[in-house]
């Protein structure tokens, strides 16, 4: 049951959505989808050979996928693995192509591996493992210009307000508007005011429109690990993951006069400002058959994850005028607490070696029209992510030559769209080089990722094309 202070929190949400087909924030499926999506960067060798490791094992990162291979490692080891990250997004409009920059430094992965042998002939050996995975980086800049001479973001805000009357207007961002003289009542033939009919104080001249949005934060996995190996032909893991994530998004959308007009008003500003911050628990299980000592086949599945969600949003409300400067803002009372269930996850992956070439790929299923708010109150939020979403595919291929004393890397991955009617796939390319001496190994890798996206501004879908440059490094000591 909600209560009052929650219905009203509702309500600023519901508004947030309407806004939301000219500003562009919705916090109904778009949060839903970025935290089911997933990229694990992980180790500078996961990342090189384009995540697909499903059956070879031995690999840390591999126990975020399928945890069947910790059971193959024969020595305790340390990893730590920092890396570099720039992203380029650009727009395209009718007004200007803009593109934005965005770098950061972090740490992708740090792990730790304790082998336990054992004196059973048929159990060999029972592995437990500690630490955390890079699963996604938010970090990312947008800029977006375009003329519109048809609507103004005015237009929907006198939609949401005519047939109010001025004391009774409780909706936030009338009053906003109202408040900053974005729109003023409306005075008829008579020269008498309308009470409930507004209209807009900017002129119908062209406007030039833009926004600007900040994204940061990332989600990082905490798993325990725990597997062993029989007869060193079956491998058996399972991996429980603690993901947490940050996230923060500040957007500012302009519109102003493009000539000089008789209208008092020149421009407005309307900002938003989110920060989430979350965390989950899921279980991995997984397995990997050797068949024979060139040929291994592996499998996994990933319980939904159950995430308990934090958000703060604030937002506020600017007009210049010719003579004056107006503000107000609004956002929530205390933070808004929600639950979000992503999908299940399940993946099949095959491996083979010739003399000193190693060959995997992995195919992973995920069904994103799955996820689910257990919040009261998301119904409408639920089925919109049943009918927009859909299951996907995932596709990754990886080889790694050992010409020693260097070890050469080469991968590519491709993320299936998670949307029904369109295709915004993400393909990966990535390549590397090692140095293993036994006792230690030091490993980079760079990869390239793009894909791309449609922002809405107001009544127009922006294209958006995404490109990531990601340069990581390893270092690995066994013990």
């Amino acid at each position: 049951m909600l209560t009052q202070e929650d219905k009203m929190i509702k309500k600023l949400l519901i508004i947030a959505i309407a806004i939301n087909t000219l500003t562009a924030h919705a916090q109904n499926e778009v949060d839903a989808l970025r935290y089911a999506t997933q990229n694990l960067s992980g180790t500078a060798r996961y990342a090189a050979m384009g995540g697909a490791f499903g059956s070879l094992g031995g690999e840390f990162s591999a126990l975020s996928s399928n945890p069947a291979g910790i059971g193959m490692y024969q020595f305790g080891e340390i990893t730590l693995t920092p890396s570099f990250n720039l992203n380029t997004t650009k727009s395209y409009t009718n007004a200007s192509n803009l593109s934005s920059y965005e770098s950061r430094l972090s740490i992708g992965n740090l792990g730790l591996v304790f082998t336990m042998p054992q004196n059973n002939l048929d159990w060999k050996r029972i592995n437990l493992a500690i630490g955390w995975n890079q699963l996604a980086n938010y970090d990312n800049t947008i800029q977006i210009e375009t003329i519109n001479s048809q609507n103004s973001i005015v237009d929907v805000i006198l939609e949401m307000t005519n047939g109010t009357i001025q004391e009774d207007l409780t909706n936030p961002y009338s009053l906003m508007a109202w408040n900053t003289f974005l729109i003023d009542p409306l005075v008829n033939n008579n020269g008498d005011t309308v009470n409930g009919e507004y209209i807009s104080n900017f002129s119908t001249s062209p406007k030039l429109q833009s926004k600007d949005i900040t994204r940061a934060g990332d989600m990082k996995e905490f798993i325990i690990a725990l597997g062993g190996s029989y007869k060193e032909k079956l491998y058996l893991g399972a991996t429980i993951g603690i993901p947490t994530f940050e996230y923060y998004e500040y957007s500012e959308y302009t519109e102003r006069e493009t000539s000089d007009t008789s209208n008092n008003l020149r421009q407005m500003f309307f900002s938003e400002e989110i920060s989430a911050y979350g965390t989950g628990y899921n279980l991995k299980v997984g397995l990997i058959y050797r068949f024979s000592e060139k040929i291994k086949l592996g499998g996994s599945i990933h319980t939904p994850t159950f995430f308990s969600i934090e958000e703060d949003y604030n937002t506020s409300m600017t007009t210049l005028a010719k003579d004056t400067t107006r503000n107000d803002n609004m956002g929530y009372f205390n933070p808004f607490n929600y639950n979000l269930v992503t999908p299940l996850k399940a993946s099949i992956s095959a491996s083979t070696n010739f003399k000193n070439l190693l060959i995997g790929a992995e195919y992973e299923l995920i069904d994103y029209s799955t996820s689910e708010y257990f919040t009261s109150g998301f119904e409408n939020e639920n089925i919109t992510i049943t009918n927009i979403y859909q299951r996907t595919e995932n596709i990754k291929i990886g080889a790694e030559i050992n010409i020693k004393p260097f070890v050469l890397r080469s991968g590519y991955s491709k993320y299936g769209s998670a949307f029904a009617e369109k295709d915004f796939s993400v393909e990966q390319f990535s390549y590397g080089i090692g140095l293993n001496n036994g006792s230690y190994f030091i490993d980079v890798a760079y990869v390239l990722s793009q894909g791309s996206e449609e922002h809405p501004l107001y009544n127009e879908l922006i294209p958006i094309v995404n490109t990531n440059h990601n340069l990581v490094f390893t270092l690995g000591l066994r013990y």
